[in-house]
Protein backbone atom coordinates (compact mmCIF):
# COMPACT_ATOMS: atom_id res chain seq x y z
CA UNK A 1 0.00 0.00 0.00
CA UNK A 2 1.27 3.26 -1.31
CA UNK A 3 1.00 6.81 0.93
CA UNK A 4 -1.82 7.54 -1.91
CA UNK A 5 -3.96 4.50 -1.60
CA UNK A 6 -4.36 5.32 2.37
CA UNK A 7 -7.62 6.96 3.24
CA UNK A 8 -8.48 10.55 4.94
CA UNK A 9 -8.77 8.63 8.36
CA UNK A 10 -4.92 7.21 8.43
CA UNK A 11 -3.46 10.02 6.25
CA UNK A 12 -4.70 12.30 9.06
CA UNK A 13 -3.09 9.65 11.91
CA UNK A 14 -0.13 9.83 9.91
CA UNK A 15 0.44 13.60 10.06
CA UNK A 16 0.10 13.78 13.94
CA UNK A 17 2.77 10.44 14.34
CA UNK A 18 5.09 12.45 12.28
CA UNK A 19 4.45 15.47 14.29
CA UNK A 20 4.67 13.76 17.27
CA UNK A 21 7.96 12.20 16.08
CA UNK A 22 9.38 15.75 15.20
CA UNK A 23 8.09 16.89 18.34
CA UNK A 24 9.93 14.33 20.11
CA UNK A 25 13.12 14.91 18.61
CA UNK A 26 13.03 18.49 19.60
CA UNK A 27 12.55 17.25 23.18
CA UNK A 28 8.99 18.92 23.44
CA UNK A 29 7.71 15.88 25.00
CA UNK A 30 4.15 17.68 26.08
CA UNK A 31 3.33 18.41 22.61
CA UNK A 32 4.70 14.84 21.37
CA UNK A 33 2.79 13.04 24.10
CA UNK A 34 -0.49 14.94 22.84
CA UNK A 35 -0.01 14.13 19.08
CA UNK A 36 0.81 10.42 19.36
CA UNK A 37 -2.60 10.22 21.52
CA UNK A 38 -4.82 11.50 18.82
CA UNK A 39 -2.86 9.50 16.51
CA UNK A 40 -3.66 6.40 18.12
CA UNK A 41 -7.57 7.56 18.68
CA UNK A 42 -7.67 7.55 14.89
CA UNK A 43 -6.17 4.37 14.36
CA UNK A 44 -4.75 2.47 17.13
CA UNK A 45 -2.30 0.44 14.81
CA UNK A 46 -0.99 3.68 13.41
CA UNK A 47 2.79 2.54 14.26
CA UNK A 48 2.74 -0.38 12.40
CA UNK A 49 1.23 1.41 9.77
CA UNK A 50 3.81 4.31 9.70
CA UNK A 51 6.70 1.61 9.49
CA UNK A 52 5.38 0.20 6.41
CA UNK A 53 4.97 3.15 4.90
CA UNK A 54 8.21 5.25 5.78
CA UNK A 55 10.77 3.42 6.90
CA UNK A 56 11.53 1.40 3.65
CA UNK A 57 11.84 4.89 1.83
CA UNK A 58 13.65 6.23 4.93
CA UNK A 59 16.25 3.40 4.67
CA UNK A 60 16.55 4.19 1.11
CA UNK A 61 16.98 7.59 1.13
CA UNK A 62 19.45 6.64 4.30
CA UNK A 63 21.51 4.95 1.85
CA UNK A 64 21.71 6.76 -1.63
CA UNK A 65 22.91 9.69 0.64
CA UNK A 66 25.73 8.02 2.54
CA UNK A 67 25.81 4.86 1.17
CA UNK A 68 24.88 1.27 1.39
CA UNK A 69 26.18 0.51 5.06
CA UNK A 70 23.94 3.53 6.16
CA UNK A 71 20.72 1.70 7.49
CA UNK A 72 22.78 -0.94 9.47
CA UNK A 73 23.77 -1.25 12.91
CA UNK A 74 27.13 -0.70 14.56
CA UNK A 75 28.68 -2.82 17.30
CA UNK A 76 29.55 -0.27 19.85
CA UNK A 77 31.70 -2.14 21.86
CA UNK A 78 33.87 -3.31 18.62
CA UNK A 79 33.68 0.45 17.41
CA UNK A 80 34.85 1.34 20.72
CA UNK A 81 38.47 -1.09 20.70
CA UNK A 82 39.59 -0.19 17.58
CA UNK A 83 42.72 1.54 17.80
CA UNK A 84 42.21 4.29 15.72
CA UNK A 85 46.12 5.80 15.42
CA UNK A 86 47.20 2.50 14.32
CA UNK A 87 44.30 1.94 12.15
CA UNK A 88 45.12 5.12 10.25
CA UNK A 89 48.66 4.66 9.65
CA UNK A 90 47.93 1.64 7.78
CA UNK A 91 46.66 3.82 5.37
CA UNK A 92 49.35 5.35 4.82
CA UNK A 93 50.23 3.89 1.73
CA UNK A 94 46.84 3.50 0.01
CA UNK A 95 46.12 4.48 -3.37
CA UNK A 96 42.72 5.22 -5.03
CA UNK A 97 42.09 2.72 -8.12
CA UNK A 98 39.52 3.03 -10.23
CA UNK A 99 36.73 0.17 -9.55
CA UNK A 100 36.97 -3.13 -11.54
CA UNK A 101 33.51 -2.70 -13.52
CA UNK A 102 33.95 -6.67 -13.69
CA UNK A 103 34.66 -7.50 -10.54
CA UNK A 104 30.95 -7.86 -8.20
CA UNK A 105 32.47 -6.97 -5.32
CA UNK A 106 33.28 -3.15 -6.60
CA UNK A 107 30.13 -3.02 -7.56
CA UNK A 108 27.02 -1.34 -5.12
CA UNK A 109 23.51 0.75 -5.80
CA UNK A 110 25.88 3.61 -6.00
CA UNK A 111 28.17 2.99 -8.76
CA UNK A 112 26.47 2.59 -11.71
CA UNK A 113 28.46 0.60 -14.51
CA UNK A 114 26.72 0.54 -17.79
CA UNK A 115 27.49 -2.18 -20.06
CA UNK A 116 26.97 -1.83 -23.75
CA UNK A 117 27.66 -5.18 -25.58
CA UNK A 118 28.42 -5.70 -29.29
CA UNK A 119 28.06 -1.78 -30.13
CA UNK A 120 31.58 -1.46 -31.07
CA UNK A 121 32.99 -1.12 -34.10
CA UNK A 122 35.00 -4.16 -34.33
CA UNK A 123 32.06 -6.45 -32.54
CA UNK A 124 33.51 -6.82 -29.45
CA UNK A 125 31.71 -5.83 -25.95
CA UNK A 126 33.05 -2.59 -23.80
CA UNK A 127 32.43 -0.97 -20.40
CA UNK A 128 31.73 2.14 -20.00
CA UNK A 129 32.72 3.77 -16.90
CA UNK A 130 30.00 6.15 -15.36
CA UNK A 131 31.57 7.09 -12.13
CA UNK A 132 35.66 7.49 -13.10
CA UNK A 133 38.22 8.48 -10.22
CA UNK A 134 38.80 12.27 -10.29
CA UNK A 135 42.18 13.02 -11.07
CA UNK A 136 42.57 15.11 -8.45
CA UNK A 137 43.68 11.92 -6.37
CA UNK A 138 46.95 12.17 -8.26
CA UNK A 139 47.96 15.21 -6.62
CA UNK A 140 50.91 15.07 -4.69
CA UNK A 141 50.21 14.55 -0.38
CA UNK A 142 52.19 17.68 0.55
CA UNK A 143 49.56 19.77 -1.49
CA UNK A 144 46.56 17.75 -0.76
CA UNK A 145 48.06 19.20 3.47
CA UNK A 146 48.10 22.38 1.70
CA UNK A 147 44.32 22.08 0.32
CA UNK A 148 42.65 20.72 3.80
CA UNK A 149 44.66 23.23 5.87
CA UNK A 150 42.58 26.07 3.91
CA UNK A 151 39.66 23.67 4.10
CA UNK A 152 39.77 23.07 7.72
CA UNK A 153 39.92 26.97 8.57
CA UNK A 154 37.27 27.93 6.31
CA UNK A 155 34.82 24.59 6.40
CA UNK A 156 35.75 22.18 8.77
CA UNK A 157 32.75 19.57 8.24
CA UNK A 158 34.15 19.45 4.37
CA UNK A 159 37.30 18.67 5.46
CA UNK A 160 36.03 15.88 7.74
CA UNK A 161 33.22 14.49 5.10
CA UNK A 162 36.71 14.44 2.72
CA UNK A 163 38.34 12.73 5.20
CA UNK A 164 35.45 9.65 5.36
CA UNK A 165 35.36 8.79 2.05
CA UNK A 166 38.42 6.27 1.48
CA UNK A 167 40.95 5.04 3.13
CA UNK A 168 43.49 7.41 1.18
CA UNK A 169 41.70 10.40 2.25
CA UNK A 170 40.86 9.42 5.67
CA UNK A 171 45.22 9.24 6.10
CA UNK A 172 45.72 12.67 4.16
CA UNK A 173 42.46 14.29 6.21
CA UNK A 174 43.21 12.92 10.22
CA UNK A 175 47.20 11.31 9.82
CA UNK A 176 48.54 14.44 9.67
CA UNK A 177 50.03 16.16 12.47
CA UNK A 178 49.86 19.69 10.54
CA UNK A 179 46.32 19.46 10.24
CA UNK A 180 45.70 18.75 13.44
CA UNK A 181 47.96 21.57 14.32
CA UNK A 182 46.08 24.06 12.81
CA UNK A 183 42.92 22.89 15.03
CA UNK A 184 44.53 23.56 18.26
CA UNK A 185 45.37 26.85 16.68
CA UNK A 186 42.51 27.84 16.13
CA UNK A 187 40.36 26.52 19.29
CA UNK A 188 42.86 27.51 22.09
CA UNK A 189 44.17 30.74 21.62
CA UNK A 190 40.13 31.94 21.09
CA UNK A 191 39.41 30.66 24.41
CA UNK A 192 38.90 33.20 27.55
CA UNK A 193 40.85 31.43 30.34
CA UNK A 194 39.69 32.50 34.18
CA UNK A 195 43.33 31.88 35.74
CA UNK A 196 44.11 34.54 33.31
CA UNK A 197 41.89 37.28 34.32
CA UNK A 198 44.32 40.51 36.07
CA UNK A 199 47.29 39.54 33.79
CA UNK A 200 48.36 41.20 31.00
CA UNK A 201 51.26 40.59 28.44
CA UNK A 202 52.90 36.96 27.27
CA UNK A 203 53.78 36.07 30.30
CA UNK A 204 50.10 34.46 31.28
CA UNK A 205 48.99 31.28 33.61
CA UNK A 206 47.40 29.38 30.55
CA UNK A 207 49.51 30.89 27.38
CA UNK A 208 47.57 31.47 24.17
CA UNK A 209 50.18 29.81 21.98
CA UNK A 210 49.16 26.00 22.44
CA UNK A 211 52.71 25.40 21.12
CA UNK A 212 53.79 26.24 24.89
CA UNK A 213 51.03 23.35 26.41
CA UNK A 214 51.92 20.85 23.52
CA UNK A 215 54.35 18.51 25.84
CA UNK A 216 51.80 18.60 28.49
CA UNK A 217 50.04 16.22 25.84
CA UNK A 218 53.33 13.96 24.84
CA UNK A 219 53.84 16.52 22.28
CA UNK A 220 50.59 15.60 20.24
CA UNK A 221 48.51 17.29 18.46
CA UNK A 222 46.06 15.08 18.73
CA UNK A 223 45.78 14.32 22.12
CA UNK A 224 45.49 17.80 23.13
CA UNK A 225 42.36 18.47 21.26
CA UNK A 226 41.25 14.55 22.90
CA UNK A 227 41.94 15.68 26.53
CA UNK A 228 41.97 19.80 26.45
CA UNK A 229 38.46 20.84 27.16
CA UNK A 230 37.04 24.16 25.21
CA UNK A 231 34.17 25.81 24.51
CA UNK A 232 32.80 25.61 20.83
CA UNK A 233 31.21 28.91 18.75
CA UNK A 234 29.86 27.86 15.72
CA UNK A 235 26.90 26.73 16.91
CA UNK A 236 24.48 27.01 20.46
CA UNK A 237 24.36 24.52 23.03
CA UNK A 238 20.73 24.18 24.00
CA UNK A 239 19.55 22.23 27.50
CA UNK A 240 15.79 21.16 27.01
CA UNK A 241 13.79 20.45 30.44
CA UNK A 242 10.65 18.01 30.74
CA UNK A 243 9.20 17.59 33.76
CA UNK A 244 5.59 16.84 35.26
CA UNK A 245 3.17 18.80 37.38
CA UNK A 246 0.15 17.64 38.92
CA UNK A 247 -2.81 19.69 39.21
CA UNK A 248 -6.04 19.41 41.44
CA UNK A 249 -8.96 17.95 41.05
CA UNK A 250 -12.28 19.50 39.38
CA UNK A 251 -14.54 20.21 42.22
CA UNK A 252 -16.82 17.65 42.60
CA UNK A 253 -14.93 14.88 41.15
CA UNK A 254 -14.70 11.43 42.27
CA UNK A 255 -11.29 10.28 40.90
CA UNK A 256 -8.25 9.66 43.72
CA UNK A 257 -5.59 11.31 41.63
CA UNK A 258 -5.02 14.56 40.66
CA UNK A 259 -4.27 15.28 36.31
CA UNK A 260 -0.55 15.76 35.59
CA UNK A 261 1.02 17.54 32.74
CA UNK A 262 4.29 17.32 30.88
CA UNK A 263 6.34 20.67 31.14
CA UNK A 264 9.02 21.18 28.98
CA UNK A 265 11.13 24.62 28.50
CA UNK A 266 14.36 25.37 26.88
CA UNK A 267 17.54 26.88 28.06
CA UNK A 268 19.59 28.54 25.17
CA UNK A 269 23.33 29.37 25.48
CA UNK A 270 26.08 30.80 22.99
CA UNK A 271 29.60 31.72 23.66
CA UNK A 272 31.78 34.83 21.54
CA UNK A 273 35.77 34.54 21.66
CA UNK A 274 35.47 38.10 22.85
CA UNK A 275 34.67 36.43 26.37
CA UNK A 276 30.66 37.78 25.86
CA UNK A 277 27.61 35.33 25.96
CA UNK A 278 23.79 35.13 25.28
CA UNK A 279 21.45 33.20 26.98
CA UNK A 280 17.71 32.38 27.01
CA UNK A 281 14.67 30.93 28.91
CA UNK A 282 12.15 29.95 26.79
CA UNK A 283 9.61 27.58 25.76
CA UNK A 284 9.82 28.24 22.37
CA UNK A 285 11.94 25.06 20.22
CA UNK A 286 15.20 25.63 18.45
CA UNK A 287 13.70 25.92 14.45
CA UNK A 288 12.19 29.53 15.79
CA UNK A 289 15.13 30.30 18.40
CA UNK A 290 18.11 29.69 16.64
CA UNK A 291 17.66 32.20 13.53
CA UNK A 292 17.09 34.70 16.12
CA UNK A 293 19.35 33.94 18.72
CA UNK A 294 22.26 36.70 18.56
CA UNK A 295 24.20 39.30 20.33
CA UNK A 296 23.34 41.22 17.07
CA UNK A 297 19.61 40.88 18.00
CA UNK A 298 18.77 44.70 18.66
CA UNK A 299 15.29 43.48 20.23
CA UNK A 300 17.21 41.15 22.90
CA UNK A 301 14.44 38.97 22.19
CA UNK A 302 13.05 36.41 20.51
CA UNK A 303 9.68 36.10 18.19
CA UNK A 304 7.45 33.41 18.65
CA UNK A 305 6.15 34.98 15.42
CA UNK A 306 9.40 36.48 13.29
CA UNK A 307 7.36 36.99 10.51
CA UNK A 308 5.75 40.25 12.94
CA UNK A 309 5.67 43.56 12.01
CA UNK A 310 8.55 45.07 14.33
CA UNK A 311 7.53 48.44 14.56
CA UNK A 312 4.39 47.09 15.88
CA UNK A 313 6.60 45.28 18.98
CA UNK A 314 6.68 46.49 22.62
CA UNK A 315 10.25 44.97 23.53
CA UNK A 316 9.16 44.81 27.38
CA UNK A 317 6.13 42.84 26.58
CA UNK A 318 8.02 40.15 25.26
CA UNK A 319 8.07 37.36 26.96
CA UNK A 320 11.27 35.69 24.94
CA UNK A 321 14.30 37.67 26.19
CA UNK A 322 17.91 36.84 25.39
CA UNK A 323 20.21 38.54 28.26
CA UNK A 324 24.12 39.40 27.62
CA UNK A 325 26.84 37.88 30.03
CA UNK A 326 30.28 37.05 29.94
CA UNK A 327 32.11 33.96 30.22
CA UNK A 328 35.74 32.23 31.30
CA UNK A 329 36.94 28.86 31.65
CA UNK A 330 39.35 27.30 33.33
CA UNK A 331 42.52 25.18 32.52
CA UNK A 332 39.76 22.11 33.79
CA UNK A 333 37.14 23.06 31.82
CA UNK A 334 35.09 24.22 34.15
CA UNK A 335 32.95 27.37 32.52
CA UNK A 336 31.46 30.41 34.74
CA UNK A 337 29.16 32.46 33.14
CA UNK A 338 28.04 35.94 34.71
CA UNK A 339 25.09 37.27 33.92
CA UNK A 340 24.58 41.17 35.33
CA UNK A 341 20.75 42.24 34.04
CA UNK A 342 18.81 39.07 34.33
CA UNK A 343 15.46 38.50 34.74
CA UNK A 344 15.31 40.78 37.69
CA UNK A 345 16.76 44.12 37.80
CA UNK A 346 18.05 43.61 41.71
CA UNK A 347 20.41 40.39 40.88
CA UNK A 348 23.21 39.35 38.91
CA UNK A 349 23.06 35.57 37.94
CA UNK A 350 25.82 33.17 37.90
CA UNK A 351 26.20 29.66 36.31
CA UNK A 352 29.00 27.11 36.68
CA UNK A 353 29.29 23.73 33.82
CA UNK A 354 31.71 21.40 33.54
CA UNK A 355 33.03 20.68 29.79
CA UNK A 356 32.32 17.10 29.32
CA UNK A 357 31.82 15.03 26.12
CA UNK A 358 29.15 12.70 24.24
CA UNK A 359 29.17 9.47 23.91
CA UNK A 360 32.68 7.60 24.24
CA UNK A 361 34.00 9.86 21.67
CA UNK A 362 36.29 12.90 22.87
CA UNK A 363 34.24 16.03 21.57
CA UNK A 364 33.92 18.19 23.99
CA UNK A 365 30.00 18.74 23.28
CA UNK A 366 28.55 18.86 26.51
CA UNK A 367 27.99 20.89 29.28
CA UNK A 368 27.01 19.95 32.81
CA UNK A 369 25.25 21.51 35.45
CA UNK A 370 27.65 22.57 38.65
CA UNK A 371 26.09 25.15 40.18
CA UNK A 372 23.45 27.99 39.39
CA UNK A 373 23.25 30.79 41.95
CA UNK A 374 22.12 34.56 42.33
CA UNK A 375 23.48 37.63 44.23
CA UNK A 376 21.70 40.85 45.62
CA UNK A 377 22.94 43.90 44.11
CA UNK A 378 23.36 47.36 45.76
CA UNK A 379 20.01 48.37 45.17
CA UNK A 380 19.82 51.90 46.62
CA UNK A 381 19.70 53.42 50.18
CA UNK A 382 17.86 50.96 52.99
CA UNK A 383 18.11 47.80 51.02
CA UNK A 384 20.04 45.28 53.42
CA UNK A 385 20.14 42.56 51.40
CA UNK A 386 22.99 43.68 49.05
CA UNK A 387 25.63 39.90 48.96
CA UNK A 388 23.14 37.96 49.93
CA UNK A 389 22.95 34.72 47.97
CA UNK A 390 20.28 33.04 46.22
CA UNK A 391 21.25 28.79 45.51
CA UNK A 392 18.49 27.46 42.76
CA UNK A 393 18.06 23.95 42.37
CA UNK A 394 19.36 21.39 39.69
CA UNK A 395 16.79 19.14 40.08
CA UNK A 396 14.90 19.49 36.98
CA UNK A 397 18.19 20.84 35.02
CA UNK A 398 19.76 18.87 32.03
CA UNK A 399 22.98 19.38 30.61
CA UNK A 400 23.37 21.50 27.49
CA UNK A 401 24.31 19.82 24.37
CA UNK A 402 26.19 21.60 21.34
CA UNK A 403 24.45 21.88 18.21
CA UNK A 404 26.44 23.14 14.96
CA UNK A 405 24.59 26.57 13.42
CA UNK A 406 25.94 26.85 9.72
CA UNK A 407 24.71 30.32 9.57
CA UNK A 408 26.55 31.45 12.59
CA UNK A 409 29.77 33.12 12.63
CA UNK A 410 32.45 34.01 15.35
CA UNK A 411 30.85 37.36 15.37
CA UNK A 412 27.14 37.11 14.44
Amino acid sequence: MSSGDLGDRDRRAMDLFEKAMEKESHGSMSDAVRYYREAFKINDHIDLLYRQQKVPKAIQKLTNEHGKNAGRKVDEDAVNRIDVDRLLASFAHEEAHAPDPNNPDHQDENHMVVKLSNLGLDNHSYVEEAKPVSPLVHLPRELWTAILDILITTDPESWFRFGVTCKKHAYLAFGSSVLWSRLCHLIYPRQVYEENRGYQGKDLPVPKDPLLMLPQYGNSWKKMLRERPFVKFLGCYISVVNYYSEGAREEFSTTWKNPVRTVTYYRYLRFYPDGKCVMALTALEPGKVIPQFSRTNKLKCILANPEKDIGHINVAKEPHKIFHGSWTISAGGEVYVKVEEGSVAYCTFHYRFQIKSMGSVPNHAKLGWINFFAVYKDMGEGDDREGEVVEFSLKNETSFKFSRVRSYTLDN
